[in-house]
């Protein structure tokens, strides 16, 4: 498989080869403008969040005004980098005319094109062809949290000097999962996203990666929590049209992310309409996403069930998703102080300690390390009390405790519905990926898009491992979105492999 350079939309449309070698039902009561969320779980009740009357619109109401500037902010950004991470000490009360609200902002670096060129290329991205230096900065944005309480998510803001066009669509990035500490913020990191932000940045584009709220922000991630993350994705999209001025942007929003980004991303397309953008999002690109689209997404349950069974033997990654995802849950819909709810109550404090200090890959080795067999991951109540729920009937079930009920009812209004009349969906999974499984998370995840209604543009890279598939076929991605963005048939992926069965 390969690359080409993309420098317009007839090249983009043109350029086959970059191609790729319990329903949870509506929980928004309405889309009242000015109401905030309320807290949505444990308890199943609705939240009035968004609104959807709130789109862009594509023409120029300012052409007198002279060209826009699209490589530095139109808005106050002298903060220092550190500073991008407190939140201001006053804001407004949060509401929805707040949300994507820029509150810290500080230039971060420039790239020269030359130098961006080599950096992408250096990330593995063959045919690539920079066509703008890029300006970076970091920013801070207000968001609200999966479980209704106000937020502050950090994020990269890429800048061109030379446009690829003007008006821009707004570009939205979602990173794959890097750890749970506050040193894990992929803005913090300059080599970060180099495969998958600064090719649309380098081509003349506007993008932001947020981090998501709660990593490198105060508070605690909402680890493949599918509405947390999706608001962070979505008032990202505000928070770019507020850093300039509204001329420069079309109404079109696309996303693209890898992993837990393109998790997330898939769930800011089913949450669009319901929760509000500024704008409209046409187009989502995601590259071996981690979404989770059942209950057993990521051997979940089947680990629950296998107490006695080796850690090593879930793999590199399902037992990190577990750890994480429960803390998550615990610290920001119970209590902060609640966090190690689901882990053994002796190594508790030292598992936390090791999550926030390491990144994805060493916290694994020290599951396994620290916890040979699964059941030991577990605090042994929460364990044997979520199998009789997840047997039984929920609540009420014999050997079903209130809390574990809960964590059940989350879990499974975390499982979204795809939006059939949303953003066109670009998927691409590689065959040689052994942490989203091309059988257990790719074919099911495909098939849960078409049970949904959406008819998913379906790459699949024979070679592709989690690592690389995203750098080995970013090119194709930013082909298929300008296709789209165009109005036009978006490319096909050259790839002639197809995916296995789905096994849930």
């Amino acid at each position: 498989m390969r690359a080409i350079g993309v420098v317009s939309i007839l090249a983009a449309v043109a350029a086959v080869a970059w191609g790729c070698g319990n329903a949870p039902g509506d929980r928004f009561a309405s889309n009242a403008a000015d109401a905030g969320p309320t807290a949505a779980f444990p308890d199943a009740g609705s939240s009035p969040i968004g609104t959807t009357s709130d789109a862009g619109d594509d023409s120029d109401a300012s052409a007198d005004a002279g060209p826009v500037r699209f490589d530095e902010p139109s808005i106050a950004c002298a903060d220092s980098v550190s500073d991008v991470y407190v939140p201001p000490s006053s804001l407004p009360a949060m509401s929805n005319a707040t949300r994507g609200d820029v509150v810290r902002c500080a230039p971060d670096s420039t790239l020269a094109m030359a130098d961006a060129q080599a950096a992408v290329v250096g990330a593995g991205v063959t045919g690539f062809t920079a066509t703008s230096d890029v300006n970076i900065f970091r920013a801070a944005f207000r968001t609200y949290r999966g479980s209704g309480a106000e937020g502050m998510s950090s994020a990269r803001v890429y800048l061109p000097t030379t446009p690829h066009e003007s008006p821009l669509p707004v570009i939205v990035i979602g990173h794959g999962t890097t750890g749970m500490g506050a040193s894990s913020a992929p803005s913090k990191d300059p080599s970060s996203l180099k495969d998958l932000a600064l090719p649309w940045a380098a081509l003349g584009y506007a993008v932001i990666a947020p981090d998501y709220a709660g990593l490198g922000t105060p508070g605690v991630q909402g680890y493949v929590d599918n509405h947390d993350t999706a608001y962070s994705l979505l008032d990202g999209a505000r928070a770019l049209r507020k850093m300039l001025p509204a001329r420069a942007f079309t109404s079109k929003v696309v996303m693209a992310g890898h992993s837990q980004g393109g998790g997330g991303i898939l769930s800011a397309q089913a949450l669009a309409k319901t929760y509000g953008l500024d704008g409209e999002l046409v187009a989502v690109a995601v590259f071996a996403p981690e979404w989770p689209s059942r209950l057993n997404s990521f051997g979940y349950v089947k680990m629950l069930q296998s107490p006695n069974d080796l850690t090593i033997s879930t793999g590199i990654s399902n037992n990190v998703v577990a750890a994480y995802r429960e803390y998550a849950y615990f610290s920001n819909y119970v209590a902060s102080s609640n966090g190690t709810d689901a882990f053994p109550s002796g190594q508790a404090a030292a598992e936390v300690s090791t999550m926030n200090a390491l990144d994805e890959v060493g916290f694994g080795g020290y599951l396994q390390g620290t916890d040979p067999l699964i059941g030991e991951m577990f605090d042994p109540g929460f364990r044997t009390s979520l199998v009789s729920c997840l047997t039984g009937s929920g609540a009420g079930t014999s050997g079903c405790n209130a809390r574990e009920a809960a964590y059940l009812s989350f879990l499974q209004q975390n499982i979204l519905t795809a939006d059939a009349t949303g953003a066109k969906v670009l998927y691409v999974q590689g065959l040689a990926d052994i942490v989203m499984t091309p059988a257990e998370e790719g074919a099911c995840n495909v098939q849960k898009l078409q049970n949904d209604g959406v008819a998913p543009t379906v790459c699949v890279d024979a070679a592709g491992q989690h690592t690389d598939v995203t750098a080995r076929n970013i090119g194709y991605g930013i082909s298929w979105a300008q296709a789209v963005l165009a109005g036009a048939t978006p490319p096909s992926c050259s790839s002639t492999s197809a995916l296995p069965a789905c096994n849930p």
